[in-house]
């Protein structure tokens, strides 16, 4: 019986380590797909967050540039005012509210002086807290109408002559939208943005480019010469293609010896119409002022 117990016993003992055996060899197995399972799982959480981890840094990017979120939207927004001004005033503004709390209203306010600042507007009309701490504006926009060339700078300027925040080195303006230059200014360019530009020859330039602006052929008008305005009361118009024309007095300026503005306007039509120029060519001066236009080389 003891002999028959043994065996049974030894019998049981290699079946346990057959077992224990097979369970090392599934252990394994069961390790190597876990390892398996573990890896894609990194491998999908990489692919996952690291373009998140891109928008997340680009928006903190865009959060040091714009602390508290001072992005600007408009109600009504012209065409010529594109993203890079946005940006500028956007930029402007959250600088001047800083880390407010959005629900302080003083941000309202800096916000909109903020705004004014800049030179790009008239007024502000109404401001109101948007989403995400950002401002909602409706205002009134200041039009660029025209260049001022003074020393080394065209300077940009509204139909009234208010100086706005845009100037190019002398001659590099943009060819779209047209701008009309004048030239010779007397008076350097005012000391602040908003202000007007001083000088009767600006006033007298500007009213001229008014008074013309709504022509089909003003695009033919590169600028208006200033500096015989002071001494003879004339202004030059200066074509695209190098041609003078003699306007003389301001439009406003009525007086018999020169013919009137309706007249003036009247017979560059005509030219328009028949030649597609409004001069006689490069190097030479077209006089509008007498009864009969006369033209003449240039000196």
């Amino acid at each position: 019986m003891a002999r028959s117990s043994r065996k049974k016993i030894f019998s049981l003992a290699d079946r346990f380590d057959a077992l224990r055996a097979r369970l090392m060899t599934s252990n394994e197995k069961i390790s190597s797909i876990i390892a398996g399972i573990v890896l894609v799982a990194l491998i999908g959480f990489v692919w996952w967050s690291v373009p998140r981890l891109h928008d997340r840094l680009r928006e903190q990017s865009i959060a040091t540039i714009m602390p508290g979120n001072g992005r600007v939207s408009y109600a009504q927004c012209p065409t010529w005012f594109d993203e890079t001004r946005q940006t500028q005033v956007s930029t402007r503004v959250a600088n001047a509210v800083g880390e407010l709390s959005t629900i302080d209203q003083t941000r309202l306010s800096r916000a909109r002086d903020a705004m004014l600042s800049t030179g790009w507007f008239d007024e502000i009309t109404q401001i109101s807290l948007a989403d995400g701490g950002g401002f909602l504006v409706e205002a009134t926009f200041l039009r660029p109408f025209a260049i001022v060339r003074h020393g080394d700078f065209d300077f940009l300027v509204t139909p009234e002559g208010r100086l706005m925040p845009m100037d190019w080195p002398a001659g590099h303006r943009p060819a779209s939208p047209h701008y009309v230059a004048l030239l010779g200014a007397t008076n350097s360019a005012p000391a602040a943005t908003g202000d007007a530009w001083k000088g009767t020859d600006v006033a007298a330039g500007l009213e001229l480019a008014r008074a013309i602006a709504s022509q089909e052929w003003f695009p033919l008008v590169s600028g208006i010469e200033l500096s015989r305005y002071q001494s003879e009361n004339a202004l030059v118009l200066v074509t695209r293609d190098g041609g003078h024309v003699i306007w003389g007095r301001a439009p406003d300026d009525r007086s018999v010896a020169e013919v009137p503005t309706e007249t003036k306007i009247s017979t560059l039509d005509y030219l328009y119409r028949s030649t597609q120029r409004i001069d006689s060519g490069g190097g030479r001066t077209l006089d509008l002022r007498g009864d009969l236009v006369t033209v003449r080389a240039d000196n």
